[in-house]
């Protein structure tokens, strides 16, 4: 039999023009014809599932996720640092926190029978998640945060409308690195200083992002470390094709790429570079959302989520 408390179902009923609602409703079907008791948390728009999940997070055996990276990360910020277990169906454009956790991708079915078998044994998966703070208060994720270049293409990426899948990252990447030179960022890890120019800094829980751009290809999400990937300011012929290899995770031989790990990151603008250069900074983006505005502090907490599985 399923184990003890309600399962809640967090669903984007406006995603992809309404097939956000029709694949919430297939799971939730089937979670019931399993045997599992269902909370259904959908509203009229994101806002109002988060709300309802919040509301019921600390009665939930596991708040389920139906959905892409951003809907995985509004779960995140109701489950981490609690009991409730966090169970992810993929249903997104990139799904690279599923793919990052090495749950099941492109079959929905067997996601659900997977969250169902976790549900009923009570098998789940300790990992890490990182806690964000900036001016604009703490938030959580659990893959990668991005915050140069590669921040930009989130943003862009998110804004279009076409392609779908992970070709739309890609494009929004060749048009940003055809303007992108390099970013003043400093960078303190553990207490120690980088200052520099760079494409990009990707501090990372698990390995992918961009719909399987291996950027981190080492990081653990079990391991109580960030892997925190730097990458020097590139013209625009090298970046690109920089860029060719990450998704195989072939960058990481080039001599402009470093990798470090630490338990706490710090990113700041460079107060050497002022004006006009400092306002070319994006926003970072962590699970392919943004978090916050520079400077802001990534701090790893071990085990601070529980994921059916």
């Amino acid at each position: 039999m399923s184990g003890p408390g309600p399962v809640g179902l967090l669903v984007n009923p406006t995603a992809g023009r309404g097939a956000g609602f029709a694949a919430g409703a297939r799971v939730r079907a089937e979670l019931r014809r399993l045997g599992h008791a269902v909370t259904d948390l959908s509203g009229p728009d994101l806002d109002a599932a988060r709300a309802a999940a919040r509301r019921a997070a600390g009665e939930l055996q596991a708040l389920v996720v139906v959905g892409g990276d951003g809907l995985v990360h509004a779960a995140v910020q109701e489950v981490a640092g609690t009991a409730t277990a966090l169970g992810i169906v993929p249903a997104g454009t990139g799904n690279d926190v599923a793919r990052g956790l090495d749950l099941p991708l492109g079959d929905p079915v067997a996601a659900v029978a997977a969250v169902s078998a976790a549900l009923r044994s009570g098998a789940r998966r300790a990992v890490d998640a990182v806690r964000v703070r900036s001016a604009e208060g703490e938030r959580w994720y659990a893959s990668i945060l991005a915050s140069g270049v590669d921040a930009l293409v989130n943003e862009r990426a998110n804004a279009w409308r076409w392609p779908s899948g992970p070709a739309r990252y890609t494009l929004a990447a060749v048009r940003e690195l055809l303007v992108v030179r390099g970013l003043p960022l400093r960078v303190t890890l553990d207490g120690r200083v980088l200052e520099q120019e760079v494409l990009l800094v990707a501090v990372a829980n698990t390995r992918c992002y961009g719909g399987g751009l291996a950027v981190a290809p080492g990081a653990d999400p079990a391991d109580g470390l960030l892997d925190v990937v730097v990458v020097d300011a590139l013209s625009t012929v090298p970046a690109v094709r920089l860029f060719t290899k990450l998704r195989p995770g072939e960058h990481l031989g080039s001599p402009a790429v470093r990798v470090h790990r630490a338990r706490t990151v710090r990113l700041e603008p460079l107060e050497a570079a002022a004006g006009a250069r400092r306002a070319r900074l994006p926003r970072p983006h962590a699970d392919g959302e943004p978090v916050g505005r520079l400077p802001l502090t990534c701090e790893v907490v071990p085990a601070a989520l529980r994921v059916l599985a």
